[in-house]
């Protein structure tokens, strides 16, 4: 193999490669980037069998062949080339990549024992990028990463909505046009790699089959192995009744990641949060960092009933409240009844939604 090749190009499609490769994995092929030149251009796929993505650069094409090499030593060599084009050659269980004087030597295996990489004949539906990745981004935070549910180890994609859980707190996210006729679970590997190649992107196609999903932007496709499990039935876990609030959005994440720093766990700090007729009023108590209180104010003071007084986990509250745009969020809380601090918050910022489940009070 002998081609001549535009680097920055060559760089992009290295780089989405090298994201799906895995470093980790026990079985070589899956750490490497597979590169099959043809007679116009190079073809740079990798794939660590649940996600793959295959991605073709136009060059000028000596030699025809293929080769396969580290993912990441191939991204540090041709990222840190100086040159616009580059020349990358293989000869024998030896990769070289040139640009005027400056050359690196890679050790590389024939690429025609490279993993096969799912592919469809679908047809793929164009759908906006922005919308497609803020309906991912939007759930992504609250997947669950507990190996035994593999069932919440995803974002469930159902028509208009997105949804993840992690079974104490559910990020949901609607978007104006359906993405899928059913539901499926699209992995959290899988979502990542979604982020990364539609980011900057104005439009994408989409495809589906029965167990995979396919996004195509330009020359690149990615390709994502669903997880074959039942969701469940998320709409019952969103609160019908409540008592809501508006406040300011960024002034409330402010005062609750203040509260998070004082109370020393990033992961698990409860906050006890104690509503009033004009303010929420939040505290936390550390018995090595001391105390942290503070309010906010309500955008649009509708307290009803007896005063309510919360614990929350701060981490859940903050990255639900980093899911939304607006400037607003609406804070349900729980209704005037028995035991209403054992009932789940929901918070609404348009199309943005998060359930977040109480915790004890200290």
């Amino acid at each position: 193999m002998k081609v001549s090749i535009e680097r920055a190009a060559f760089a992009r499609a290295v780089r989405l490669a090298a994201a799906a490769a895995d470093a980790k994995s026990p079985m070589p092929a899956l750490a490497m980037v597979h590169l099959r030149a043809d007679k116009t251009s190079v073809h740079v796929a990798a794939t660590d069998l649940v996600v793959g993505i295959v991605g073709r650069v136009k060059a000028k094409v000596a030699k025809a062949d293929s080769a396969s090499v580290d993912a990441r030593a191939m991204l540090e060599r041709v990222a840190s080339m100086p040159a616009d084009e580059i020349t990358v050659e293989r000869a024998g269980s030896t990769l070289t990549i040139t640009a005027g004087r400056a050359r690196f030597s890679l050790p590389c295996v024939d690429g025609r024992d490279a993993p096969k990489i799912l592919a469809t004949d679908a047809v793929h539906d164009d759908f906006d990028a922005a919308m497609v990745r803020a309906g991912f981004a939007g759930a992504l935070t609250a997947v669950c990463h507990d190996s035994t549910r593999f069932h919440l180890s995803g974002v469930y994609v159902d028509g208009v909505h997105f949804v993840a859980t992690d079974g104490h707190r559910m990020l949901t996210r609607k978007i104006a046009a359906p993405l899928s006729g059913k539901g499926r679970i699209v992995p959290e590997r899988g979502v990542t790699q979604i982020l990364r190649i539609l980011d900057g992107v104005a439009t994408c196609g989409i495809a589906w089959t029965d167990h995979a999903m396919f996004v195509r932007v330009d020359e690149t496709t990615l390709s994502i192995k669903l997880t074959d499990a039942q969701f469940p039935p998320w709409g019952q876990v969103i609160p019908p009744t409540g008592r809501a609030v508006s406040v300011d959005r960024a002034e409330l994440a402010d005062v609750i990641d203040r509260a998070r720093k004082v109370a020393g766990d990033s992961v698990a700090v409860v906050l006890s949060i104690s509503v009033e007729a004009d303010e929420i009023a939040i505290a936390t108590a550390n018995d090595d960092r001391g105390d942290y209180s503070d309010v906010v104010p309500l955008v649009a003071p509708s307290w009803s009933g007896k005063p309510l007084r919360i614990g929350v986990n701060g981490r859940f509250m903050s990255e639900a409240l980093a899911a939304g745009s607006t400037d607003t969020a609406v804070i349900q809380f729980p209704p005037d009844v028995n035991d209403p601090e054992l009932q789940p918050i929901l918070i609404t910022m348009g199309d943005q939604r998060g359930v977040v489940m109480p915790m004890r009070i200290p």
